[in-house]
């Protein structure tokens, strides 16, 4: 399979950074694409402070890096991240070449994140939060870690993992995104459905398909992170969508 006509843009989950993309990235470089991948602000190695964390921040990080190529892009969000790459989409649709939805919220009718996990009532996130003294970030333990978030990664993959999480800023989980069907509804999408999934249950990831009326899924037997979990099959749901 040929893709060096095509370039992907990676866009993390809460927590994560764009670290968690580095063997899908390596996976579809393999088939001759371009991918690029970096930290959203208060992520990785990206020292933003968690005050300065917001929705908008990390909207505007991607959009800058997409407006340095040429080239539209496959624009791939994960979790958290689908938030962001519909407002991305929303603001530089001619940027946009298409869009990937992987386990993620999708905004519609002014929900915010927070709105749709609190709906999903197979999710066991919100309930496993541990938040700040004064809100402003959330983390987790380790055994929500390996029971919810990692539920289908490995010890070894968990072990590699785990370091590299930061505290997440709670703003972007209460902060809505609105999108218009000349800008964000004319763009091709896929979503990418993980089975397993304990964070944002397969039926509530079904519902936002047919809220946002997305005909093209692909199936994935994983729990919510795929690209810890299993990216070599993340990669390839990528490159078939």
């Amino acid at each position: 399979m040929n893709n060096s006509n095509k370039t992907f843009v990676l866009v993390h989950a809460a927590w994560h950074g764009a670290w968690s993309f580095d063997k899908t990235k390596k996976k579809l470089e393999e088939s001759g694409a371009k991918v690029i991948s970096f930290d959203l602000p208060g992520h990785g190695k990206d020292k933003t402070e968690i005050k300065d964390v917001s929705l908008a921040a990390y909207v505007k990080k991607v959009k800058d890096e997409i407006l340095k190529l040429d080239e539209p892009v496959v624009l791939v969000g994960h979790s958290l991240a689908g938030f962001v790459v519909s407002q991305v989409a929303e603001e530089i649709p001619h940027k946009i070449e298409k869009l990937v939805f992987v386990s993620a919220m999708i905004p519609y009718e002014g929900k915010t994140v927070f709105d749709i996990v609190s709906a999903d009532t197979e999710s066991q996130l919100l309930q496993n939060l541990i938040f700040a003294e004064d809100k402003s970030w959330a983390t987790v333990n380790e055994e929500t870690l390996k029971n919810v978030i990692y539920n289908g990664a490995s010890a070894q993959q968990i072990m590699e993992a785990a370091p590299n999480l930061v505290h997440q800023a709670t703003q972007p989980f209460f902060e809505a995104v609105e999108t218009s069907a000349n800008a964000f509804g004319k763009i091709d999408k896929t979503y990418i459905v993980c089975e397993n999934d304990r964070i944002l249950s397969p039926a509530a990831q079904r519902n936002l398909m047919e809220q946002i009326g997305i005909s093209k899924s692909l199936s994935l037997t994983t729990g919510h992170v795929p690209n810890v979990e299993n990216p070599e099959a993340l990669a390839l749901a990528i490159l078939n969508s």
